[in-house]
């Protein structure tokens, strides 16, 4: 089915930005906002990215490499603009990435720390593009006060972060180490 940014009870599946712009992804579909517009187009996912998966699981873009990589169940794709990258999909151990992990449920960008983080539910891991490596572990609750639940998707949009839990989306400074506003998931959507 055709999802709805319209719907209060609206799950995003992922986000990423891309080159300025943000996609939120739902299914088969993904919708692409401007920044300098109220408009945003839903478009099918093979239509823009034939050889990814649909429904997937996180996303984020690699400011240092121009890359988006894409996580669906215990494999990653690299993606230059169109196509993905060759050597692609790898698995997600190949990023240190523990066997035990079944999927990585959100992952961002943190230009302040130029670090990416990997959700795993209430967890996520610190790993640094430049090493290769996994950093750290920690608690969603301990690393981002007043965040709650299990994080499904997240993103850095105007030098903040956006945790989501379910339909709630969690504003979050991390200068001051606080939440600023609980939003709803579609917050970022035009309805």
């Amino acid at each position: 089915t055709t999802p709805n940014a319209c719907d209060p009870n609206l799950v995003i599946d992922a986000v990423t930005t891309l080159r300025g712009e943000l996609m939120f992804f739902k299914g088969r579909f993904f919708w692409r906002t401007y920044p300098q517009s109220t408009q945003s187009e839903l478009t099918l996912i093979k239509s823009f990215w034939p050889d990814i998966p649909n429904n997937i699981d996180a996303a984020y873009e690699s400011l240092k490499k121009d890359r988006v990589y894409i996580f669906k169940g215990q494999k990653i794709w690299a993606l230059s603009g169109y196509d993905v990258v060759s050597g692609y999909p790898k698995t997600l151990s190949s990023m240190g990435v523990p066997q035990s992990v079944k999927k990585i449920t959100a992952a961002l960008y943190d230009k302040d720390s130029g670090k990416v983080l990997l959700f795993n539910k209430t967890h996520y891991y610190s790993y640094n593009e430049n090493s290769k490596a996994l950093e750290k572990v920690e608690l969603v609750n301990l690393g981002f006060p007043g965040v709650q639940g299990s994080i499904t998707s997240a993103f850095q949009y105007g030098g903040y972060m956006y945790l989501t839990s379910g339909t709630r989306m969690y504003e979050y400074s991390n200068r001051r180490k606080t939440v600023l506003r609980v939003l709803q998931s579609n917050y970022f959507l035009p309805c």
